[in-house]
């Protein structure tokens, strides 16, 4: 079974038995009918991960890991916020509503990780400064990426939902924190968890480390009234072992990964269940 699987099924059965409604509430989301959205959700949950064991994704249901670690590229490698490139590019076409009238999302996600900040060293981007302390003083307690800057919100078509992360080498194997603020279970849950996977096996792999645990902080972890039968649905299915990630191993510079880099094997999962998104 897969740990995944696991996560996704303990996450499910505490929304639906345990969940804080927001019903008659002011909410912002709509669906696209002009419905309120509401949720049911659970505050504060911390989901662990052995990246060294296996690839965290859940069979339950298919996952689109490779639109995910297209988005890695895009917002880590790229440093963009130009959804026109994601869709040229990668084919990833699903931001198109959060665009602005440019065709990009603002001060939003890549174009944070494009900013040159000042060091004692000199300056450097986000991702460039974790590869550099990684490469130079890896027992450092202070290897951040932030993508949540108060300064530019007013100019973000989108505040990001994903947004930081914290990494810690032991000697042995890198660890990584993911700090998520809200997250959309069931229409982008397992794809965070993938993508973000994926960027630690990018990174690792980029500074000669092995990868370690992956925890995954949600505050608000909820599901839309509109998902509850799916919840159900996902929650009687009965799961398929882990399949393998492989991985290029003759790619060593970070900027060098390409999707075709990544594979999986043996992933065996169910048929997908559809979902409305609230925007």
């Amino acid at each position: 079974m897969s740990r995944g699987d696991v996560v996704l099924k303990d996450n499910l059965n505490k929304l639906l038995k345990e969940g804080k409604s927001d019903k008659d509430q002011n909410v912002r989301p709509k669906w696209s009918d002009g419905t309120p959205a509401y949720t049911l959700k659970t505050f504060g949950v911390l989901n662990t991960y052995d990246l060294n064991e296996e690839f965290p994704i859940c069979t339950l249901r298919p996952t689109a890991w490779k639109s995910g670690l297209k988005e890695d590229l895009w917002i880590y490698q790229d440093k963009s916020n130009d959804v026109d490139l994601l869709e040229e590019k990668y084919g990833v076409k699903y931001w198109r509503s959060w665009a602005n009238k440019q065709g990009n999302l603002g001060l939003a996600y890549g174009r944070q990780m494009k900013y040159q900040h000042e060091y004692k060293e000199g300056y450097f981007n986000q991702i460039d400064r974790l590869i550099w302390d990684l490469k130079n003083n890896p027992y450092s307690r202070r290897m951040i990426t932030n993508l949540y800057n108060h300064n530019d919100l007013h100019g973000m078509t989108l505040y990001p939902c994903a947004f930081l992360t914290m990494w810690d080498f032991d000697g042995e194997f890198l660890s990584m924190t993911l700090v998520q603020r809200s997250s959309d279970y069931l229409v982008a849950g397992n794809i965070n968890v993938t993508q973000y996977a994926l960027l630690q096996h990018m990174i690792a792999q980029s500074v000669g480390m092995k990868v370690g645990k992956f925890h995954h902080y949600i505050n608000n972890l909820h599901i839309y009234d509109r998902h509850f039968e799916q919840a159900k649905e996902i929650l009687e299915r009965e799961p398929f072992a882990a399949p393998k990630l492989v991985i290029d191993e003759s790619v060593k510079n970070f900027y060098d990964f390409k999707p075709e880099h990544f594979h999986l094997e043996g992933y065996e999962k169910h048929e997908q269940i559809k979902l409305e998104v609230a925007i």
